[in-house]
């Protein structure tokens, strides 16, 4: 379908903040006249001949200058005289980094990669190693095209409405694989709290942490669907969401 334009929306408001009718489709986004805390772009596309798709996208706005603590970790462990640098600034001030000389990791990448490729291009059992990992050609084929089978007891429709949802809304934070980003996004593969389906339901809809509120516009049929593809996809197999 062709694109007519595209209009966007910010909170509740009526009149699009911007009109985008060629591309490439871009805008600016100035944080520092919107209030601190929750809001909503609304990005509304119009297609000729009639049609439109609407993505809602709730966001948060801190525009509080931040303190950075750069010298130690958290979680780490020190021991004697530590040197703290501290940063006070707007978010687009530049930020210290550690001074580090790019050519060691230049040298030591080189290093590293150079013996990888001499073992597999010299040791005679590169070949017999590489035969017992790697799968057949036509399953991996199989693993790359197919789509798994749903659990037992899960709506397979419910499924594919959960993994649209999820590719749309989480997946940029939580990985198409359920990988996650630790340790601010967790990892959804093969992790048990995901057993507790309302905790899923509450978190999705109203955000924890570091996650916001993306389905606080969700209908209950969507909040279902993507909690359903959670407990049952990357390894988990929990059931269907009552």
């Amino acid at each position: 379908m062709i694109v007519d334009r595209i209009e966007v929306y910010l909170d509740q408001g009526t009149e699009p903040v911007a009109v985008l009718k060629e591309p490439p489709y871009r805008w600016k986004l100035d944080t520092r006249n919107l209030p601190d805390g929750e809001h909503t772009l609304r990005v509304v596309t119009h297609f000729r001949g009639g049609g439109q798709e609407i993505r809602v996208i709730p966001f948060t706005v801190n525009n509080y200058p931040d303190v950075l603590v750069l010298g130690v970790d958290e979680g780490g462990e020190v021991a004697g005289e530590v040197e703290l640098r501290m940063h006070v600034g707007e978010p687009e001030l530049p930020v210290e980094t550690p001074r580090f000389n790019p050519l060691w990791y230049a040298v030591a990448a080189v290093v590293v990669l150079g013996g990888i490729w001499s073992y597999f291009a010299l040791s005679p059992a590169a070949e017999r190693i590489v035969e017992e990992v790697a799968p057949p050609a036509q399953e991996a084929k199989a693993e790359g095209t197919g789509q798994a089978a749903a659990p037992a007891g899960v709506d397979p429709a419910l499924m594919e409405k959960g993994k649209a949802i999820y590719e749309a809304y989480c997946a940029a934070c939580h990985q198409a694989n359920g990988q996650g980003m630790p340790p601010v996004m967790p990892a959804l593969a093969g992790n048990p709290n995901l057993q507790d389906a309302q905790m899923i339901l509450d978190i999705v809809k109203n955000g924890r942490g570091a996650m916001p509120a993306v389905g606080a516009n969700f209908s209950e049929e969507e909040l279902i669907a993507v909690a359903t593809y959670i407990r049952n996809s990357f390894g988990n197999s929990f059931g269907p969401v009552e």
